[in-house]
């Protein structure tokens, strides 16, 4: 890890550093080609904002079809088969972040079989280093709150497949810490397989491992059940790497509130958003059709934070070099 300050167009009050991670992509052939094509196809929608993300519709029997709405989408999935099977049967599930934080995997999380033009955009596109970096921004941030030979409480919220937290975990546990995770997400398959993942690393449900199939929306932003459910101040950690771009600013500012309620002093609520910088932000967008987000300027982040009554002081940014995302951690 290689941590240097930053400015970008930050804030001149913000604390905010850079960071440079290895990556599966560093060495992996064809980098340089496959990097061509897609900054060729995002600079092309670039300069026609007139060209639609793809539709899917769906045939008698209840299976989705992609449709191209422009020759860049249809250029992007010819001859990618995993490629198009990802699109349609995963995204916006947490699944669909699987495959792009484990692209070497010989298949996709519903059976596809993966093939090698896919993989390379899987591993390649800017979109799928920022899903990789911003898990290991977490994983460098954790040393913050390991407390060898003292029992943690981490939650993750909207925590997917839960691949990024497991990981930061394995490092606690490297360190000594026994820390209990609560996992909350709203859809089971995710929590199914982020279940299965913990097992392997030896992880069980109620001694180490809280699972609950909750809303956000319903449970945390526009009412309090979570607060009173997990219990306020008793975290040391809440992550929420995979949500904060999904909720308007208003919704964005009460989340934060809410999640920094469940969290000690001294503890922290980690989340990222993807940046309106992002480098191939209209491929992941308007090509390949992501579901609707709200990328934020750094300012923006500033402005969510501060309405949500988190001084300045008490936040540090973090945006990985491949620019993607900016990591937020809000320390109580």
């Amino acid at each position: 890890m290689n941590w240097q300050p930053f400015r970008g167009n930050a804030p001149e009050n913000m604390t905010i550093f850079s960071a440079s991670f290895p990556d599966v992509s560093d060495q992996w052939p064809m980098k340089d080609d496959t990097i061509r094509e897609i900054n060729a196809i995002d600079q092309a929608l670039k300069a026609d904002t007139r060209l639609m993300s793809p539709l899917l519709e769906y045939e008698e029997g209840g299976l989705p079809i992609l449709v191209p709405r422009h020759r860049y989408s249809e250029q992007a999935y010819r001859n990618r088969p995993a490629l198009e099977a990802w699109r349609t049967r995963l995204v916006p599930t947490a699944l669909a972040l699987f495959v792009l934080q484990n692209p070497l995997e010989e298949r996709l999380p519903e059976g596809t079989k993966m093939d090698s033009d896919s993989r390379q955009w899987f591993i390649h596109a800017n979109d799928a280093i920022g899903i990789r970096s911003r898990a290991r921004v977490l994983g460098a941030l954790v040393g913050k709150y390991i407390h060898n030979n003292i029992e943690s409480d981490w939650v993750s919220l909207a925590c997917g497949a839960a691949i990024p937290v497991l990981e930061a975990l394995r490092i606690a546990r490297l360190n000594g810490q026994n820390v209990h995770l609560s996992l909350v997400d709203k859809d089971p398959v995710a929590l199914r397989w982020a279940e299965t993942m913990a097992a392997q690393d030896g992880l069980t449900v109620d001694e180490q491992l809280t699972l609950l199939r909750r809303d956000l929306v319903h449970t945390l932003v526009r009412n309090e059940d979570l607060l009173l459910e997990l219990g306020e101040h008793q975290a040391d950690l809440v992550d929420a790497l995979g949500i904060f771009e999904y909720f308007n600013d208003t919704d964005a500012a009460v989340f934060l509130q809410r999640a920094l309620r469940l969290v000690k002093p001294g503890g922290a609520v980690i989340v990222s958003n993807m940046l309106t910088s992002s480098p191939q932000i209209d491929f992941a967008l308007r090509c390949i059709g992501w579901e609707h987000i709200f990328p934020r300027s750094l300012q923006q982040l500033q402005d969510i934070h501060l309405a949500a009554g988190v001084p300045v002081e008490n936040v540090t940014v973090i945006v990985p070099k491949d620019g993607v995302y900016a990591v937020m951690e809000v320390r109580t």
